[in-house]
Order: C-alpha cells, then structure tokens, then sequence
C-alpha cells in the first residue's frame, strides 16, 4: 500500500479533537504505558501523543510491562501482540490484578493469527490506523469514556470466524442502542441539535431519549450521567461516526 502525506496527516491527528472533547467531557486523567517488542513503535507511540506527560513508560516485553504497572500505577495499558514472553491475555489478567482500574487497548499486528479476546473491550488491526483514520480517533474516546471499539479489519476477522465482541462485558449498564449513542455525543460534547442531525432525529425526540437516558443513570446532569455511567462499568458504546 502506498499512502499521502494528506492521508498520513489525516490518520495521526484527526483524533486530536475527539480525545480533547472526551478528556474535558469526564474526570479522567489518561496515564498511559505502553507494551510493545518494537523499540521504534515505542518511540513513535510517544512522539504521536498529544500530551507528553500522559505517557509514564514502556516496555518491549510483557514482564517488563508488569513491573510499570505495579510501579506507576497507570490508567491505560497499550498492548502490541508481538511481545517475546507472555500472551495478550496473560499480560491483561496479570497487569488486572495488580491495578483493577486499567483500561487497556490490544493492537493485532498478525490478523490471521488473531482469535478474538473476551477481557479486552478495544482491539485494533495496525492496519487500521492507516487504512481507516477515524480508527485512532474511536480508539481515544473509547479509552477516555471506558467503553469499546474493535475496528474493521478486527470485526471482519470476527465474522470470519463466526464470533462477535461480547454484547456486555461484566458490569455494565444494559442501554438500548440509542441510549448508547446519546451516550457518545455527551462524550463527545454535541448539543442536542448536533445529535438529532447525526441520528436523524428530531430534536424533541433526542430530548425524549435523553430524558429517558438520565433516569436510568439516576441524574439529570449530561457529565453525571456519563461519570455514572462509566463508574457502573459500561464498557460498550455503538458509534455512529462513520469512515468515510
């Protein structure tokens, strides 16, 4: 494949807003290390993020990785699928037991080697990242608001094997799918004129399905219901951005 710099550009910034609206929208503060075999990933992980303090560490191996987390204590665990001396999952539920709160975000560099991870809610092919640039961009906000996101290369590979990423994962808030997507535009800051154009709707119907939304989260405030809803557990959103 060869890519422009126009595409390239798209691909490594066009989450820079989404990651800010996200970051101001709730109270977490993203402190990230990273796990990867390759020293130069790790070096261009760091360079690529916006907020160079966020980012605690690295490591090139899964052992590694365990000691930065029991260390720093980090609220995000990046994984690459190549390191040398413990699988994805091990390193999950290892790194899990040693700091309950991390989220973490798996990304598969061998797609045909990959048979899905039931305890890891955001898996990304590297493909993606060039191939569908709003990738990076649902990949910040599912990691600021503690939901989900598989992307495309990672869903066909799902189908191909006849899977699909868990309806709920443990503890979350049983939404229906428009509930999950006023979720995402509180995450995201969009007004209720905003999110009726998006969906389609009317703005009296957003109101309706918001009003809806706040009850069951027990609110009557935008940033409570989302702080609520991410304290429960909801691990899945249904995004309605497309990538085109």
């Amino acid at each position: 494949m060869i890519y422009t710099q126009k595409e390239m550009a798209l691909a490594t910034t066009s989450f820079e807003s989404r990651f800010r609206l996200a970051y101001l929208s709730v109270d977490f503060n993203p402190t990230i290390v990273f796990a990867c075999r390759s020293k130069a990933l790790l070096a261009n992980a760091y360079r690529g993020m916006v907020i160079k303090r966020h980012f605690l560490g690295g490591a090139t191996t899964g052992s590694g990785a365990i000691e930065l987390v029991a260390k720093l204590k980090p609220n995000i665990l990046a994984i690459c699928d190549d390191l040398p001396d413990l699988s994805v999952e091990s390193l999950i539920s290892q790194a899990r037991q040693l700091h309950s709160p991390l989220r973490t975000a798996v990304f598969v560099t061998n797609l045909m080697a990959f048979y899905g991870y039931q305890d890891c809610p955001i898996v990304i092919s590297e493909d993606d990242v060039l191939d569908h640039p709003t990738t990076s961009g649902f990949v910040s906000l599912a990691l600021i608001t503690n939901t989900s996101y598989v992307s495309p290369s990672i869903q066909e590979r799902l189908q191909q094997l006849e899977q699909s990423p868990p309806e709920f994962y443990p503890g979350t808030v049983p939404l229906t799918q428009r509930e999950r997507q006023l979720l995402e535009a509180y995450a995201l800051g969009l007004s209720n004129e905003e999110t009726a154009t998006k969906l389609g709707l009317s703005v009296r119907s957003v109101q309706t399905y918001s009003g809806n939304l706040l009850k069951k989260l027990g609110t009557n405030n935008r940033q409570r219901a989302l702080r609520r809803a991410i304290s429960l557990g909801l691990t899945e959103l249904t995004h309605f951005f497309s990538d085109n």
